[in-house]
């Protein structure tokens, strides 16, 4: 007997909800059809409680029944509520800017079946294809910079950089002074060149020698950083000699050593306390 009643109960609740009827408070008794007026929404809010108390009652195995019976769609409208349907409907569409959406960083771009698909289309199109300049010299992949190998492979430059010395003197520069300044950092830069292979030269020769002692049996000899520095100015007090800029260098020289002092010593305000 109780099972033809709750089949009889459950034949009620299928044929309330084919015809858009939600079920009321008890397991006996159905609410009122949806109308759809001004007051649709405090009427959800109250049909929402009715509905939690119902299903708070309602057996486990009744709205299986019932759920397999009506399906899903319209199982859901009469268990949930035609409003929350709707809305749920409305967020699982997803409107149409939103469908060639990037979602991962490294999930290809979802393009739809309708377009032919390009064989060199990018896979990962938020990733960078240009490639990034680097620096041997500070890239580690390139292991470790030697100066006398990066001198040796790039030696090229040099040609370049005279060449563009050139072409900077033949120009006509609008502003003087900006010729001018460009030309006296590729002098700077190349005297300062100079004197780097010129200690190079210097420990070669240096290193040259203890070798040439130790084959004869003798004991090397290490200078002092002080007898290099020495050793260097000897070659180049010759070097400059040679192109007769000897004198206009210690000229120079000595306009740089009196700046230097000058700037040591204390002015008379300073040094006794007038201000």
């Amino acid at each position: 007997d109780c099972s033809k009643d709750s089949s009889e109960e459950s034949e009620k609740i299928i044929k309330k909800c084919k015809h858009g009827e939600r079920p009321h408070q008890s397991f006996h008794h159905f609410g009122e059809s949806l109308r759809k007026d001004d007051n649709v929404e405090e009427k959800h809010d109250e049909e929402d409680e009715a509905v939690m108390d119902f299903r708070a009652n309602l057996p486990l195995g009744k709205v299986r029944e019932v759920k397999e019976r009506l399906g899903l769609k319209l199982f859901n409208k009469a268990y949930f509520g035609t409003h929350k349907c709707e809305e749920k409907e409305e967020n699982g569409r997803m409107e149409p800017g939103n469908l060639n959406k990037h979602l991962g960083q490294h999930r290809p771009k979802e393009i739809t079946s309708r377009k032919p698909v390009s064989i060199f289309r990018p896979v990962y199109q938020n990733m960078k294809t240009i490639k990034k300049k680097r620096d041997p010299r500070f890239d580690s992949r390139a292991g470790l910079y030697k100066e006398r190998c990066f001198e040796d492979n790039y030696s090229f430059l040099d040609d370049l950089r005279k060449y563009e010395r050139e072409v900077t003197k033949r120009e006509e520069f609008g502003d003087m002074e900006v010729a001018a300044k460009i030309l006296r950092r590729m002098d700077n830069r190349e005297k300062t060149k100079a004197d780097r292979k010129l200690k190079q030269r210097t420990y070669q020769e240096l290193r040259q020698e203890n070798i040439d002692r130790m084959m004869r049996g003798e004991r090397p000899v290490f200078k002092t950083k002080a007898e290099v520095k020495m050793i260097n100015m000897e070659k180049k007090f010759d070097q400059l000699k040679k192109e007769g800029k000897l004198d206009q260098y210690m000229k120079r020289k000595a306009k740089k050593e009196a700046r230097k002092e000058a700037r040591k010593k204390l002015s008379f305000e300073e040094k006794y306390g007038y201000h």
